[in-house]
């Protein structure tokens, strides 16, 4: 069945989903804020990641032998501004977060991945080669209908603006899940989610993975 999971903006990394958490077998997310001359390390582990800018600028050093990859990341005010800043970090890779702005929030997604494949930063978010990484994303689109395996994160301009869905699981259970401000919807494999209504204007951050065999050119 699909579960909702509430995100409390703090400083700092917030994790909020692992594999093993609430039916979820392949995704990780969590939010990464940083306030003004602040920095955040983390290693990919045996991880792919793919970064989200959901507002605010930051510098992005990736390094792992090799495979380098600096830049700029993330150039809109908030996640009601334009396109988002996105990088791709293969597995076993350090990178390292530098604020250049009096604030940066990126969403942080990870999934097992074993591919030896570069590392990549983009402005726009717009990919217009193949892309070898499983994880993807997209913004802004109001879902009519989902399918899991998948996370789905929500905000509203208006804090009390609200979404909901009717789920369906492997079970054919029926459930109605109303999403408030920065709340995840979170859809096992097997699961369905069928689009009811909104209020107010949203964003939302639609986030699933792809097996390395149905990978394809975007």
């Amino acid at each position: 069945m699909s579960v909702s999971k509430h995100y409390s903006p703090t400083q700092g990394y917030s994790h909020l989903i692992a594999p093993g958490e609430s039916g979820i077998n392949n995704l990780h997310f969590g939010i990464l804020n940083l306030s003004s001359n602040s920095t955040y390390f983390d290693h990919s582990a045996d991880c792919e990641v793919l970064l989200i800018a959901f507002g605010g600028q930051c510098t992005l050093l990736v390094g792992h032998n090799g495979n380098k990859a600096n830049g700029g990341l993330g150039k809109r005010k908030d996640v009601f501004s334009g396109d988002p800043g996105v990088a791709y970090i293969p597995h076993h890779t350090t990178y390292e977060v530098i604020t250049t702005s009096n604030r940066v929030e990126i969403a942080i997604c990870k999934t097992v991945s074993y591919s030896d494949i570069a590392a990549i930063i983009l402005d726009s978010g717009k990919m217009e080669t193949e892309l070898e990484y499983q994880l993807r994303f997209t913004e802004n689109n109001t879902p009519t209908k989902l399918r899991g395996e998948a996370i789905c994160f929500f905000r509203f301009q208006d804090a009390n603006g609200t979404v909901m869905f009717q789920t369906v699981d492997g079970e054919k259970k029926k459930t109605r899940t109303v999403l408030s401000n920065n709340d995840l919807l979170l859809l096992p494999e097997m699961t369905r989610a069928q689009f009811i209504y909104s209020e107010g204007k949203s964003y939302q951050l639609l986030i699933n993975r792809v097996t390395p065999s149905e990978i394809v050119t975007i």
